[in-house]
């Protein structure tokens, strides 16, 4: 939940799902119309659906147990080197790395004179050197640490060098590259209307808790002061969401009738 998501943001949503779903169990049983109803207002609800497929993956194969082995874990839909690392290292005490975008930004600047405040180095090259700092204990509040450090006091933008237990050690420390202008790339996002494509897959999924719909019905529930002509964007979104196993478009009396994929 917490991708691409603040974490203040996902408290309200994770302590409703965990009562809808307190198990592995509860969650593969449930239908996927379940899980997105349950999801909606997070956004990005791939996630939502590759956590369903673990679930139920997990429940025919292991009992709904999860491996604790690194590599297993990576086996798992939606479960990349971060999470499966994360995983292994929190909840069952692994003594392995984990890198996140806070703890790759403090390693790139402690070892290395980066030109920009938004530099970092290659992720490959901060995971061999994670594992190689590792302490010989308690590496679990070693991990957090880092990353507390990242989020708090070694921001991207205007670091509080000053604060910082370790910056008598860092080769980036008080650089006047923190001065300079910050130009961030922009992420192009297709939109409609001033609205972000997300934001129309967010509506679409909402309407259809409902009750299935038409394209044209669902160009009236989503586009705001819709036009018939807005529907060749409706139906490129729903393409998009059709494809992502969000939903599905069945044809009946010559008219296509969109609901959550089952």
């Amino acid at each position: 939940m917490a991708q691409q998501t603040q974490v203040q943001r996902v408290v309200l949503f994770f302590n409703a799902w965990i009562k809808r779903f307190p198990t592995l169990t509860s969650l593969a049983r449930a239908s996927k119309p379940e899980v997105l109803a349950q999801w909606s207002g997070l956004g990005y609800n791939n996630r939502a659906l590759r956590l369903h497929r673990l679930a139920r993956q997990l429940v025919e194969r292991s009992g709904a147990h999860l491996p604790r082995d690194v590599e297993q874990l990576r086996q798992l839909p939606g479960v990349g080197k971060y999470t499966a690392h994360a995983v292994a290292c929190f909840a069952f005490g692994l003594d392995v790395p984990v890198v996140d975008v806070n703890i790759r930004r403090v390693f790139s600047r402690v070892f290395w004179k980066v030109r920009s405040a938004l530099e970092l180095r290659p992720e490959k090259e901060i995971w061999m050197l994670a594992g190689e700092q590792l302490p010989a204990r308690h590496i679990s509040e070693w991990n957090q640490a880092l990353m507390d450090l990242g989020a708090i006091i070694c921001t991207a933008r205007n670091p509080r060098c000053d604060a910082c237990p370790i910056s008598s050690s860092c080769a980036y420390a008080f650089s006047k590259n923190f001065a300079k202008p910050i130009q961030a790339r922009k992420k192009y996002e297709p939109s409609f209307k001033g609205i972000p494509r997300r934001i129309y897959r967010g509506r679409i999924l909402k309407a259809l808790h409902q009750k299935p719909l038409t394209i044209r019905e669902l160009g009236r529930s989503v586009v705001d002061r819709f036009h018939p002509r807005d529907i060749r964007w409706v139906e490129s979104v729903v393409h998009k969401m059709e494809l992502d196993e969000l939903v599905t478009v069945r044809v009946s009396r010559n008219r296509k009738i969109i609901q959550i994929a089952q």
